[in-house]
């Protein structure tokens, strides 16, 4: 079975709702006509006439004779019970920002009439009022949120009118309506121990007539319960932070294999990058070893010099030998006389 015209028109206009929030619209807000948006949202002239009407009403679009529909800007539509504009697109930041002021709103506005209705309501209000706390506790554990939210509102009303406040109740029903159409999707993520504990505590409070529970413990309860729903419906993005260093904490020394790793050693330019070495003519027989630079601020940590290394190896070979040994470190030739060394190699 179909839905009916009510429930067609009222699709429609949450669905052009939905555009505009998104900016899926002309950049200049206007719409097209009539018969080009009955296409469109595939439903006859009469339905989008009246969605647009009633977006009209709410001061979301704006219509004048002669002249093609228009969008108003969010930031101008915008209000109270329009508050599911902002909640199309939950990534947004705005749609939590705007959700934790409509709960800073709602609590602000209970803790208010509560404390007016300790000081100056009769018993039979208060007993009242504790009667719908205690509706509100029990339903929070077996109900729905939808149940749950009623209930709440219900014990607003009351209290702004045991307070003999009529522009709270006025302001109730405003919030009632914003939270009820444009945030519907919340209703959910209502109920549980967290909302018993908040109605408990006014429950309590109210028969007590403690106004100082109701101005001080109550306001952090409610809190807790708003930011468990607002962290269901739009996560918070955690940035997560480096490490902090305490500026009296010692610096990290490198270990020797991270020194050999940051500084450039002897052993890794390999034999290629030893320049040529000429022996004067005169040298006769005599063994020469290849002198290689021994600055210690080009050797790394560990290294011997390859004088260090003649010394260890002990007494030469003996003269005229033609041999070439090499070490992973060091290399040791023997040359005849005359000869030169370029790169390791005997010419």
């Amino acid at each position: 079975m179909g839905m009916g015209h009510g429930g067609l028109v009222a699709y429609v206009e949450a669905q052009i709702e939905r555009d505009i929030a998104l900016g899926r619209i002309h950049p200049s807000g206007q719409f097209g006509s009539e018969a080009k948006l009955a296409r469109h949202y595939d439903v006859c002239r009469g339905t989008i006439r009246e969605a647009l009407r009633r977006l009209a009403a709410r001061g979301v679009v704006v219509q004048r004779p002669g002249r093609k529909t228009r969008a108003v800007p969010l930031d101008e539509s915008l209000t109270l019970e329009n508050l599911g504009l902002a909640l199309h697109d939950m990534h947004s930041p705005d749609a939590r920002w705007l959700l934790e002021g409509y709960f800073s709103l709602r609590r602000q506005v209970l803790v208010e009439l509560l404390s007016d209705c300790c000081a100056r309501a009769s018993k039979r209000d208060l007993d009242q009022l504790g009667s719908i706390c205690f509706g509100l506790w029990d339903a929070a554990r077996w109900e729905s949120g939808a149940y749950c939210a009623q209930v709440e509102f219900e014990l607003l009303r009351l209290a702004a009118r045991v307070a003999d406040r009529p522009g709270h109740v006025l302001l109730v029903q405003s919030l009632q309506r914003a939270f009820m159409v444009g945030a519907a999707q919340l209703l959910p993520l209502l109920g549980g121990e967290p909302l018993r504990q908040w109605v408990n505590c006014a429950k309590d409070a109210l028969h007590d007539r403690d106004t100082r529970a109701i101005q001080h413990e109550l306001p952090a309860l409610m809190k807790a319960h708003d930011d468990l729903v607002l962290d269901a419906f739009a996560p918070v993005l955690q940035k997560h932070a480096p490490p902090e260093r305490h500026l009296n904490a010692p610096a990290s020394v490198p270990s020797k294999d991270e020194a050999l790793d940051a500084r450039p050693c002897l052993d890794d330019r390999g034999l290629g990058e030893l320049e040529p070495v000429a022996l004067p003519e005169d040298a006769g027989d005599a063994r020469r070893d290849v002198p290689v630079r021994d600055d210690a601020e080009e050797r790394c940590p560990g290294v011997a010099s390859p004088q260090e290394e003649v010394l260890a190896s002990g007494p030469p070979p003996p003269v005229g030998d033609a041999c070439q040994s090499f070490t992973p470190t060091v290399v040791r030739t023997c040359v005849s006389s005359g000869g030169t060394v370029a790169g390791g190699a005997l010419s």
